[in-house]
């Protein structure tokens, strides 16, 4: 699942995580991240007393900070944003009311029309690519100006999907 964490400066890093299957003889499960940059790193995960742990190397496990909130993290110095599958189009761009594709997919259902009033982090479309269904969800709060996609279109990376107004 490919993860976008964005700050309030609009500093942008993704990633993909992959959590493989425990095996049958250990405790623990491998996760993988990987960035666009063709780095990959392994790590091994499990929990003990409902409590999360991480490591390297199997010998040095350090806990993880667990949040009941998905969608973002606030440390001392900033409030970050989290989006999972795929990030609102416009963030960091002049149009943030525009939905773009960042992959090729198929629309599996439009869940809005024009002239309807949205809010940010409203699900507009799900599309499914890469054999998973992902909501893509309005960056910003207006009304839908424009729909250009239908149910069952395949579209191609950069595709203008909805246009909205704020």
């Amino acid at each position: 699942m490919k993860y976008y964490i964005i700050n309030a400066e609009g500093k942008e890093v993704s990633f993909d995580l992959s959590v493989l299957p425990k095996s049958s003889s250990e405790s623990f499960r491998k996760v993988l991240v990987s960035t666009g940059r063709g780095e990959e790193k392994e790590y091994l995960m499990r929990k003990l007393a409902g409590k999360v742990f991480v490591s390297e190397d199997k010998k040095s496990w350090k806990k993880l900070a667990q949040s009941k909130v998905s969608e973002s993290l606030v440390n001392i110095n900033d409030t970050i944003k989290i989006y999972r599958g795929f990030k609102p189009s416009g963030l960091g761009q002049a149009n943030a009311g525009n939905l773009v594709t960042d992959m090729p997919g198929k629309i599996v259902k439009v869940l809005t029309s024009e002239g309807a009033v949205v809010s940010e982090g409203d699900t507009l479309v799900i599309l499914e690519a890469m054999k998973m269904e992902n909501e893509i969800k309005a960056g910003i709060d207006g009304v839908v100006k424009a729909v250009h996609v239908k149910e069952g279109q395949v579209l191609e990376s950069g595709f203008l999907m909805i246009e909205i107004e704020n």
